[in-house]
């Protein structure tokens, strides 16, 4: 219990058990997956199924965590898993080193409480976010580009991504890229909204929160 003491001043330890407990489906472990994995794990998640079908390549190493010239063309989910060990070495994971569309084994969803989308396409999302709804798990969404970014709770059945990304085919990545900091100031807002979640306090549940770090703007731009 040592290992989690510094977060005991905002949880109590039955808590803390709670959030051991929890069972996370982390999809995409680039630059947003990344940060996520590592926040869970620090905030005491203990079994976690992470799924990526990519390498880690040069173009990487401005925002990755896990990227670096040893970890060059090795698995995200092997090298991810390696690390998260290295923080917790009693840490369950399953890693799933496959590419995310409709063909994907749904029994991936067996046992698991909550999802998280660490994806960088709009497609892909829709699809998680389709596939969290049947089977009925709530969607802990992300997104980012340049100076921005978004974080939300999808609850299932509400559809928020499949609203608001309707007329769209490519997200502001694409063309304003992932600069360094965003991933993380994006990730950990998401862990922060995940603890909320957990904890039943004021979480951006069916909300889309709006990040702009350029001009210090966070607002909510939908909710159902």
């Amino acid at each position: 219990m040592e290992q989690y003491s510094r977060n005991t001043g905002i949880l109590t330890l039955d808590e803390i058990s709670k959030i051991n407990e929890t069972n996370i489906l982390l999809i995409g472990v680039g630059g947003l997956g990344g940060y996520i994995a590592s926040g869970l794990v620090r905030f005491g998640v203990k079994n976690i199924t992470i799924v990526d079908f990519d390498t880690f390549e040069i173009s990487n190493l401005n925002r990755q965590l896990y990227a670096t010239t040893k970890t060059l063309g090795k698995s995200k989910v092997e090298i991810t898993k390696k690390r998260l060990l290295e923080i917790n070495p009693n840490l369950h994971i399953k890693t799933i080193f496959i590419k995310y569309d409709e063909f994907i084994d749904k029994k991936i969803y067996d046992g698991i409480d909550i999802v998280f989308d660490g994806v960088d396409n709009i497609k892909t999302k829709l699809l998680i976010e389709k596939h969290a709804s049947f089977f009925n798990k709530p969607l802990i969404h992300g997104a980012i580009g340049g100076w921005y970014g978004q974080v939300g709770i999808i609850l299932p059945g509400s559809n928020i991504l499949k609203e608001i990304y309707s007329n769209k085919t490519k997200g502001i990545e694409e063309v304003l890229k992932s600069p360094t900091f965003i991933p993380g100031i994006v990730g950990n807002i998401m862990i922060s909204e995940f603890i909320k979640f957990i904890l039943k306090k004021d979480a951006l549940i069916n909300k889309i929160l709006y990040i702009d770090v350029l001009d210090h703007e966070y607002r909510i731009i939908y909710q159902k």
